[in-house]
């Protein structure tokens, strides 16, 4: 076999791990989530609820909250407004927090 034949041989080799390495980088990983649960009391007085949120995206609360209880693993940054910008206002894992002018209307934990 000649110095080109072995090269051939070697680089489709090559190829063929590279392409095997993309395939499982490729495959979804399961999303993460907080354990526990995110009590908020809306403006409107009812209570809601959020079981194991996601870590990462933006949640928009249903209404304003006027309170609400981080009983999660994950530290929450609450938003005044529904698409998690401006200044965050940090809730902690395990506590709780009301508001008197600060209405929040968004959510992202992690």
């Amino acid at each position: 076999m000649t110095a080109i034949g072995t090269l051939g041989n070697a680089a489709r080799a090559a190829l063929a791990v590279c392409a095997a390495l993309a395939l499982v980088g490729a495959v979804p990983t399961e999303a993460s989530a907080a354990t526990g649960r995110f009590d908020y009391a809306g403006t409107d007085g009812v209570n809601n609820v959020i079981v194991n949120p996601p870590t990462g995206p933006c949640i928009t609360l249903a209404k304003p909250a006027a309170s609400a209880g981080n009983d999660t693993d994950a530290d929450a940054n609450l938003y005044e407004g529904q698409a998690c910008g401006g200044t965050p206002e940090p809730l902690p894992a395990g506590t709780g927090k009301s508001w008197g002018v600060f209405r929040p209307g968004s959510v992202r934990f992690g």
